[in-house]
C-alpha cells in the first residue's frame, strides 16, 4: 500500500493537473447530409474533450458566441472580442463534401495572446466512415503540433523542458512518423484502387455504349428500309386517288380558300378592335400606375403595372409600359434594399443604394414622393451605422466625420447628438486603450493616440497628453 502512495504521489508531482485551454468552437458543415455530419461532429467532440484542456463552445454566451462566430479566422477579431484569460487559443473546424463525396475536414488554429494564425490544415477522407475520433485526433495532433505539450491534459509549461524526455520524444516522434507514412500510403493505395475501379467502370460504360449505339443503327436501317418500302405503295395509292379526284378536289380546296379568307378579314377586322380598345385601357392603367407612385403606394402601383403588362396593343403604349415596369421593379429592388439596410443597420446597403433610389424616383413622378423627402433621414441612418462600424474598428476620427455627417442629415438624431455630446469621455477611453496596447502593440497604440489629435482640438487635456506620449513612443 506505501508503494502505492508513493508512486501516486510522484505520478501528481510529475504530471500536474492544469494546463492552458483552448476554445473548441463549433464546427461548420457544408454539402453533407445531416446524419454523416453529426457523427463526425459527435467522434470530434468525443475527442476534444477526452484529450485536451478545452473549453466547449457550449459554455459560452449566446450574445458572445454570436460575436466570435462572425470573426472567420481573423485573429485580431478573436483578441478582441475573447473574454481574457478564459482561453489562451482557438479551433475552428470545417467538414464538408466535395464533387467526389470525399470529405474534407480542415482545422485552423488560433493563437490569441500574439494574435495570429499558428496552423491552417485539411486532410481528405474518401468516406464518412474513415473519419474516426483516432484519424481526426492523428489530424488535430499535426495542426496543434507546436503547443500540443501546452494544451494537452497534464502539462503546464508553455515553453515544456524537453531535455529531460528528449529520448521519449524522439521515440514518440519516430513512431507518429512511422503511422502517418503508413496512413499516407494506404491512402495511396485506397486512392489508386479507386482509379483503377472509375477507369475500368469508364472503360465498360464506354463498350456498352459501344454496343448500343451499333444496336441502334441497325434498328434504324431495318426502320428505314420498312418505312422506303411502306412510302413507295402509299405513294402509288396515292396518285390513283389523285387521278380520280382531282376535279373534285380543286373546286373543294377553292371553297375552303374563300372560307378562309373571309375568316382571315373578320378575325383582322376583331383584332384591330381589340388593339385599339387596348391602347386606351393601357394609357388610363399607366397614367393610374404613375398616381400610385405619386402617392406613395409602390406596391401597389408594380402589382398594377404587372397586370397591365400583360395588355398589348402593338403601338408605342406598349415600350411606355415596359419602360415604367422595369423603372418601378429597379427602384423596388433597391428600395428593399436600403430598407434591409436600415433594419440591419449595414451602413454598404443603405449608402450604395440610396442615390440611385432617389434618382430612380424621381424619374418616375417628377419632384419626387415621400421617399425622396425622407431621404436625408435614411442617409443618416446609413452615417450613424458607418460610424458605429468605424468605432467597432478602432477608427475614432472617421466615426466623428460620420456622426456629423448623420446629425447634420438628421438634426434629430438622439444618437449621434449624445456622441458627440460625450466627446470627452471617449477621446479619455481611447487614450486608456491606447496605454494598455502600450505595451504589447505600440502600432496600435500609435494610431489610436493619432486619431485623439484628429477628433479633439489643441486645447483638450487628452490632446496634450496623446502628443506628448507620441513623442515619448517615437524617441
Amino acid at each position: 500500500m506505501r508503494k502505492f502512495s508513493i508512486l501516486g504521489f510522484i505520478f501528481f508531482l510529475i504530471f500536474p493537473l492544469f494546463a492552458e485551454k483552448v476554445l473548441f468552437m463549433r464546427p461548420v458543415t457544408r454539402d453533407i447530409g445531416r446524419a454523416d455530419a453529426s457523427d463526425i461532429v459527435r467522434a470530434l467532440d468525443s475527442m476534444m474533450v477526452e484529450r485536451f484542456n478545452i473549453m466547449h463552445y457550449r459554455d459560452l454566451d449566446r450574445r458572445n458566441f454570436d460575436e466570435l462566430r462572425r470573426c472567420g479566422s481573423d485573429a485580431i477579431c478573436w483578441a478582441d472580442n475573447s473574454v481574457h484569460g478564459s482561453y489562451e487559443y482557438v479551433i475552428l473546424s470545417l467538414i464538408s463534401k466535395d464533387r467526389y463525396d470525399e470529405i474534407l475536414v480542415r482545422f485552423v488554429l488560433l493563437d490569441l495572446i500574439e494574435e495570429r494564425m499558428i496552423n491552417d490544415s485539411s486532410q481528405t477522407y474518401m468516406s464518412p466512415r474513415d473519419v474516426t475520433d483516432r484519424a481526426l485526433y492523428r489530424q488535430i495532433r499535426e495542426v496543434t503540433d507546436s503547443i500540443y505539450d501546452r494544451i494537452r491534459f497534464g502539462t503546464t509549461s508553455r515553453a515544456p523542458d524537453r531535455g529531460r524526455s528528449s529520448r521519449d520524444d524522439r521515440f514518440r516522434d519516430d513512431g507518429r512518423r512511422e503511422d502517418e507514412a503508413r496512413r499516407r500510403a494506404e491512402e495511396q493505395r485506397r486512392r489508386e484502387e479507386e482509379a483503377r475501379r472509375r477507369e475500368e467502370e469508364a472503360r465498360r460504360r464506354l463498350e456498352e455504349e459501344r454496343r448500343q449505339r451499333e444496336l441502334e443503327l441497325e434498328r434504324r436501317r431495318q426502320e428505314e428500309e420498312r418505312r422506303r418500302r411502306e412510302a413507295e405503295r402509299q405513294r402509288r395509292i396515292e396518285e390513283e386517288r389523285r387521278r380520280r379526284e382531282e376535279e373534285r378536289e380543286r373546286e373543294r380546296l377553292e371553297q375552303e380558300r374563300r372560307r378562309r379568307e373571309l375568316e382571315r378579314e373578320r378575325e383582322m377586322e376583331s383584332r384591330r378592335h381589340t388593339l385599339e380598345s387596348n391602347a386606351q385601357k393601357l394609357a388610363r392603367a399607366r397614367q393610374l400606375v404613375l398616381e400610385m407612385c405619386a402617392e406613395g403606394r409602390y406596391n401597389k402601383a408594380i402589382e398594377a403595372i404587372v397586370k397591365v403588362s400583360e395588355l398589348k396593343c402593338e403601338c408605342e403604349e406598349d415600350a411606355r409600359v415596359l419602360a415604367l415596369k422595369t423603372q418601378l421593379l429597379n427602384f423596388n429592388r433597391i428600395r428593399n434594399r436600403i430598407l434591409e439596410g436600415v433594419k440591419l443597420l449595414d451602413h454598404n446597403l443603405i449608402l450604395d443604394n440610396l442615390g440611385a433610389a432617389k434618382a430612380l424616383d424621381e424619374y418616375i413622378v417628377p419632384g419626387g414622393t415621400e421617399f425622396s423627402r425622407r431621404v436625408d433621414k435614411i442617409e443618416a441612418i446609413g452615417h450613424f451605422a458607418r460610424a458605429r462600424d468605424l468605432e467597432r474598428r478602432d477608427s475614432f476620427d472617421l466615426a466623428k466625420e460620420s456622426y456629423e455627417k448623420c446629425l447634420e442629415l438628421d438634426p434629430d438624431k438622439k444618437e449621434c447628438r449624445d456622441w458627440l455630446n460625450n466627446i470627452d469621455n471617449i477621446v479619455k477611453m481611447v487614450f486608456d486603450k491606447a496605454m494598455v496596447m502600450r505595451s504589447f502593440n505600440p502600432t496600435k497604440s500609435k494610431e489610436l493616440l493619432r486619431s485623439i489629435l484628429r477628433i479633439v482640438t489643441a486645447e483638450n487635456e487628452y490632446y496634450k497628453r496623446a502628443e506628448e506620449e507620441l513623442q515619448k513612443m517615437e524617441f
